[in-house]
């Protein structure tokens, strides 16, 4: 009598993969995905300033406000991605977006001559990380309330 070997989860599956391998894999997508987002954004906030006469009164908005929808959209994909855990996904991604910005935002020589006090910048850079998993929960929700197409029956 043949015995049948026992798969274990995730092993000789076409998807392949954990649970955790997905997960960390869609973190990095979305990261990447929200850091391009918020570079276009950031590319239209600069053609923007540079058709006013002071573009340089325009730089802490724009960026901030760059920051702030890119943050909003990278969750909001993180949902779209990542089916079976999209707020933790969501709250990942974040994380380590808000810290990549940080350490570049105060990397850069011109941001802390710019008169913004430090606590103000940590203050905004933390409400963008709350923006990752309000992004994920308008995106969880839209799928929700989206029309379910009908199968056809076989005949």
């Amino acid at each position: 009598m043949k015995h049948k070997k026992i798969k274990k989860r995730g092993e000789g599956t076409s998807h392949g993969g954990t649970t955790l391998d997905k997960t960390m894999k869609n973190i990095g997508i979305c990261l990447l995905i929200t850091v391009g987002i918020c570079l276009a954004l950031l590319l239209m906030g600069t053609l923007i300033a540079y058709t006013t006469g002071d573009p340089t009164a325009f730089v802490d908005p724009i960026g901030y406000v760059s920051l702030f929808l890119g943050s909003f959209f990278g969750g909001f994909v993180c949902s779209k991605l990542s089916k079976h855990s999209p707020y933790i996904t969501s709250a990942a991604c974040g994380a380590l977006f808000v810290l990549i910005s940080m350490l570049f935002s105060f990397a850069l020589p011109h941001s802390l001559a710019s008169g913004m006090k430090i606590f103000t910048r940590l203050a905004l850079h933390a409400l963008s990380l709350i923006t990752f998993p309000v992004g994920a929960l308008v995106g969880v929700k839209s799928a929700e309330n989206a029309p379910r197409k009908k199968k056809k029956r076989r005949k």
